[in-house]
């Protein structure tokens, strides 16, 4: 595998950098202190660099990139600020998967303004009593004439409260499966409540509550019963896309640890000077490193339209908890300081710590590689 990247790929790469170094990365510190939420002005300054519709073909609004260039936007994204990372990438992930999925009414009704970043949107799977096992899903969706009436309960979906468009799945009575819904909250009524958590303290959490809450048959996405194939239909892309994430806060803390340790000074001389501190910052650089290649074989398989569940599984797995030692060495380069909100290494630690949960915990993976290397199911 050719591990070079393109010229066009550095330059969008550095492009994207100077830009969030120059517009956002100013803003990180005073949202972060202060735990506000993000708002939408701060996303409409990256709709001109194709985070919201990089992925969306040309001919439907999009800038038609390759996944591996995506991917390395997302590294930068979280970079430098894994809390507007994570509300993007969900967003995005929407607006997708209604780019390929959604029919031409849909994505005329909708699409344009989440390429524009006008609207947000998030993906609704999880319920308080479903995770992983995504066919126990209880909300239900029942048709009444030319609507469907959904009641349910998801909970800590990505942005839902922010978002205008939410891609609930459902049971509807009678049919088997799940399907998906596109509800508008302009068009259809539901509540979102916002949870507070560990880390991304700027992005939105929320749980969704949909009380009898009628949504037209129109915008039903595919069939009843298509719904488990089409949030399954990205799951590689999803995990690819968390390994990047997480590589982001990685190279964040290994920067961070090196400059520490180069103007640090003890006992008359830097602490890069010192052995053990080296020993830690190598061992960061080196996980750092493997992550991001696990990362771009399995994004330029899937760019190849190549079967990698195998591939994806293991950067996610080993990107994700290998990026929570590299945050964790960060801190203890950093000593008393780095348990401090004086320094971003104790944000990092915070934040990178969720994704060992986002898109199918660490415990999951290993059980989907156990299947896939031993031919063996452990959820028979």
């Amino acid at each position: 595998m050719d591990v070079q990247l393109t010229q066009e790929q550095r330059i969008i790469k550095d492009t994207v950098r100077k830009f969030l170094a120059n517009e956002i990365a100013p803003l990180v510190e005073e949202y972060e202190t202060e735990r506000k939420i993000i708002g939408k002005d701060i996303f409409k300054k990256l709709e001109p660099y194709g985070y919201a519709g990089g992925l969306v073909s040309e001919e439907r609004g999009g800038l038609g990139l390759d996944f591996l260039t995506y991917c390395l936007m997302v590294e930068e994204l979280s970079r430098t600020w894994a809390s507007l990372r994570t509300m993007v990438t969900s967003s995005a992930l929407v607006t997708k998967l209604l780019g390929r999925m959604g029919s031409e009414a849909q994505r005329e009704k909708y699409l344009p303004r989440l390429l524009a970043m006008d609207d947000l949107a998030c993906f609704a799977l999880t319920e308080p009593n479903v995770g992983s096992d995504t066919g126990s899903v209880e909300t239900k969706a029942e048709r009444d004439g030319d609507h469907y009436v959904i009641n349910g309960t998801k909970t800590l979906i990505t942005g839902g409260g922010l978002a205008d468009l939410v891609m609930v799945y459902a049971k509807v009575k009678g049919s088997k499966g799940l399907t998906a819904f596109l509800v508008h909250k302009g068009e259809s009524a539901f509540e979102a409540r916002n949870i507070r958590k560990m880390g991304m303290h700027c992005s939105s959490l929320a749980e969704l509550a949909f009380v009898d809450c009628r949504v037209p048959v129109e915008n039903r996405l595919g069939n009843e019963g298509d719904g488990q194939r089409i949030a399954l239909s990205g799951l590689n892309e999803g995990r690819v896309n968390v390994t990047f994430a997480v590589v982001g806060l990685g190279q964040a803390a290994l920067e961070a640890s090196i400059r520490y340790a180069q103007e640090r000074v003890q006992f008359g001389k830097t602490i890069a000077h010192f052995q053990l501190v080296q020993e830690m910052i190598v061992e960061m650089a080196l996980k750092v490193d493997t992550a991001r290649l696990l990362g771009m074989r399995a994004a330029s398989l899937l760019d190849r339209e190549v079967q990698c569940r195998r591939e994806a599984s293991f950067a996610k797995l080993y990107a994700t908890e290998a990026m929570v030692e590299v945050c964790n060495k960060a801190i203890q380069v950093h000593g008393g300081y780095g348990y401090t909100s004086e320094f971003p290494v104790e944000r990092y630690f915070r934040d990178v710590r969720h994704l060992t949960i986002a898109e199918g915990t660490t415990e999951i993976q290993k059980l989907l590689l156990g299947r896939e290397i031993l031919g063996v199911s452990a959820f028979a």
